[in-house]
């Protein structure tokens, strides 16, 4: 009876303790079915040990963060799992919680930024992490040039009649306030409330005006372009609204930039929209700062093409394209996770006096440019916006934009 019982403790223990190590022992088919479930899983799959540690890692999740198993297995996961905005910690934030469920930007070992929708599933004490990665740059953009091009077939059939009934009128409200304006002497208080209707004309002049440029972008005009330069000037522009505000501004760059090729009007409206949305954000005190450096990030794969001079996709291209990139990060209060979802919504807007067009705008100039724009924000902690520009020169004549109406992949890029 003694023996038994030691034998059943000893069982128990073994137990136990594969329970505990997470790890396929209990024999060849569970070991057989856990490596081909990794392998086969079109998402990626870390397991972290109580040490946070890489113990296991499939094929997909290495070539998602830029590595091999070999290489990862045994790596710290803060290191392999590094997000890229400062204080966002995925794998301590695993640890503490039983199970999270969200989009992250993650830094790949070589270099590359990833955004992907990240879950985590503590088990086990002490805790062991499992991590699942899912890739989201091409059903970003797929979702991205669905809605745009939802939006742009609605406003465009819009924007031209509207813009005709409503400027014609305010023409002749603008006119006639003008001229009763005249009449009146500066010390008359009548004159005030007609420089409330100039004022409120011009606004909507305004409104239109952007509603006219989102839903018809101009074609960019591209040429050789600093990027570096081309922020100090913004940095100039911005002197009044920081001083105003009572924010400090920084700028850096990497050494050894290339040039891009864009349009420095459209590129400059970009970079004063986003820099203000920053500046109005933060309380007195706060910091704008601007990076400019080079990334390297997976190539979303290119529809039919939205220059005439564009070779066809080859499925050997490269998956790995480099961006200079311009990050404008400030230190305000964040947002939401239900706002960052309706940010480039027309017409949304989280402030009294928006009209809710000026991100919308700023994304149709980065498409126009081949480039991306994408915001990561975490209540509390601010906010970063990443611009990214294609060193690849696209110049020539735009396609017909029906000449793809009927295909569904095609991205009118």
């Amino acid at each position: 009876m003694e023996v038994k019982a030691r034998m059943a403790v000893a069982e128990g223990s073994a137990e136990r303790h594969a329970r505990r190590r997470l790890s396929p022992v209990a024999g060849p088919p569970i070991a057989a079915m856990f490596d081909v479930l990794l392998s086969e899983s079109e998402s990626g799959i870390v397991l972290l040990d109580p040490d946070r540690r890489v113990a296991q890692i499939n094929a997909a999740a290495a070539a998602l963060l830029g590595t091999t198993p070999a290489r990862a297995r045994g790596a710290a996961a803060a290191e392999l799992l590094r997000a890229v905005i400062p204080g966002d910690d995925p794998v301590g934030e695993g640890y503490r919680l039983r199970t999270t469920d969200r989009e992250a930007m993650l830094v790949s070992q070589k270099g590359g930024e990833v955004p992907v929708w990240l879950k985590t599933h503590r088990i086990g004490s002490p805790p062991w992490l499992l991590v699942t990665l899912r890739d989201l740059t091409q059903l970003r953009r797929m979702h991205e040039e669905l809605r745009r091009n939802e939006r742009l077939a609605l406003l465009g059939q819009l924007a031209t009649g509207v813009a005709h009934e409503i400027r014609n009128p305010l023409a002749g409200i603008g006119t006639s306030a003008q001229v009763l304006l005249r009449r009146f002497e500066p010390r008359d208080e009548r004159a005030r409330f007609v420089q409330v209707i100039l004022d409120e004309v011009s606004r909507l002049d305004r409104i239109v005006t952007s509603l006219l440029q989102y839903s018809r972008p101009r074609s960019p005009v591209l040429q050789r372009v600093e990027l570096p330069a081309l922020v100090r000037h913004v940095r100039e522009l911005l002197a009044d609204q920081l001083v105003a505000a009572g924010v400090q501004a920084e700028l850096e760059f990497a050494p050894r930039l290339p040039p891009i090729y864009v349009d420095s009007d459209l590129v400059t409206q970009v970079l004063l929209n986003v820099s203000l949305n920053a500046v109005q954000a933060m309380p007195k005190g706060g910091m704008l700062r601007i990076e400019v450096r080079r990334v390297r990030r997976r190539q979303p794969p290119r529809g039919p093409g939205r220059r005439t001079s564009d070779a066809p996709a080859r499925a050997s291209a490269p998956p790995w394209a480099e961006f200079v990139q311009v990050r404008v990060s400030d230190t305000g209060i964040g947002m939401a996770r239900g706002v960052l979802r309706k940010l480039f919504h027309p017409f949304f807007t989280t402030r009294p006096d928006g009209t809710g067009l000026g991100l919308s705008i700023c994304q149709t100039i980065m498409h126009e440019h081949q480039g991306s724009i994408e915001v990561a924000s975490r209540e509390g902690r601010g906010t970063t916006v990443m611009l990214n520009f294609p060193r690849e020169k696209r110049h020539g004549e735009r396609r017909d934009a029906d000449s793809h109406a009927g295909d569904p992949h095609a991205a009118r890029r």
